[in-house]
């Protein structure tokens, strides 16, 4: 099947003007939202800018006032999920000097933000390899702070005599951004558990293992 174009037309415009009572704030909103709902449903390649200012019941135009392409506009999303895992990850740095309690903190926030962010990370695990260049190299730049900021707490808890001596920092690193990571694929934010004890088990599963 052929790629849905992204693009922006030759000659269309992106400054244009609008009619009184426009809120550009809202519009953008608008597109990122219904871009989220077609993303996570069809898919980056089977959704094409038309459909996304349908869905928003906006125009083209509008749609090009705010975002150069559609690859643009998937940029956008995957750094409105990173830029938020940053954000926490400094809250949970200055928090506490306890390595314990911000790799359960990191946790915890991981798990919640997949019941906040489902689409956000839906997207960027199954169509971030659409985004291609300098869009593709700054989403996997952010992503891979956020990796460092995994093992930088493990390697943290290990200097301080926290957590075993024994444990390859590594592969803890690795098993946690893969376990956090993957919760999108299957937690039930209506399920029996809350999201905060789905978070407390995983911490004691993970804490039970590192501490010495």
């Amino acid at each position: 099947m052929a790629r849905a174009t992204s693009s922006r037309p030759a000659g269309t415009r992106r400054r244009q003007r609008w009619p009184d009572g426009y809120d550009p704030e809202n519009t953008r909103k608008s597109l990122i939202t219904s871009a989220l709902e077609l993303f996570e449903r069809r898919g980056f390649d089977r959704t094409s800018v038309q459909e996304i200012a349908d869905q928003a019941r906006l125009t083209k135009g509008a749609f090009y006032h705010h975002f150069e392409s559609k690859d643009d506009l998937l940029r956008h999303i995957q750094d409105e999920y990173l830029d938020a895992q940053l954000a926490a990850i400094q809250q949970i740095e200055a928090g506490s000097d306890d390595p314990r309690v911000r790799v359960a903190e990191l946790i915890r926030f991981s798990l919640t933000s997949v019941a906040e962010y489902r689409a956000h990370v839906t997207i960027f695990y199954q169509e971030r390899r659409y985004l291609t260049g300098e869009l593709f190299a700054e989403v996997t730049r952010k992503r891979d702070l956020v990796e460092a900021a995994f093992a930088g707490m493990i390697q943290d808890g290990l200097a301080k005599g926290a957590f075993r001596a024994d444990v390859d920092s590594r592969i803890v690193t690795f098993g946690l951004v893969g376990m956090c990571a993957w919760a999108y694929q299957w937690l039930n934010v209506g399920g029996p558990l809350s999201v905060d004890e789905v978070a407390r088990q995983f911490s004691a599963m993970v804490l039970d293992g590192l501490v010495t």
